[in-house]
């Protein structure tokens, strides 16, 4: 057999273009693969960090509507305190005769 140059060299390269295209075929859904990977964890982070925002704001709305009835039954405390302080002067007036009984003077002109 006689070796043949030109055929030695077609053969060769037709060989190094295969591997080149097999690599480069390879290396291309290596990279598709990272890159949808990629794009589906951003997804799930955005998705994450919604809910987590989304769970925020609940628990936001929440705590305002607990403080805020809160805030009512102390308010409703302090109005009874004051309530409690005008009887107590109210009475004490009525009792050393400061101011008249106004019950008192109704009873007592018939009305």
């Amino acid at each position: 057999m006689k070796f043949d140059a030109g055929s030695a060299s077609f053969l060769l390269a037709l060989i190094g273009a295969t591997s080149g295209w097999v690599a480069w075929w390879t290396n291309k859904l290596k990279f598709e693969r990272q890159q949808a990977t990629q794009i589906a964890v951003a997804a799930a982070e955005k998705a994450l960090n919604d809910e987590r925002d989304f769970n925020h704001l609940i628990r936001h709305q929440l705590d305002i509507s607990k403080n805020i009835t809160l805030g009512f039954e102390d308010l409703e405390d302090q109005i009874q305190d004051m309530d409690n302080q005008l009887r107590e002067i109210k009475a004490y007036l009525i009792r050393y005769a400061i101011i008249p009984d106004t019950e008192v003077l109704c009873k007592r002109d018939g009305s």
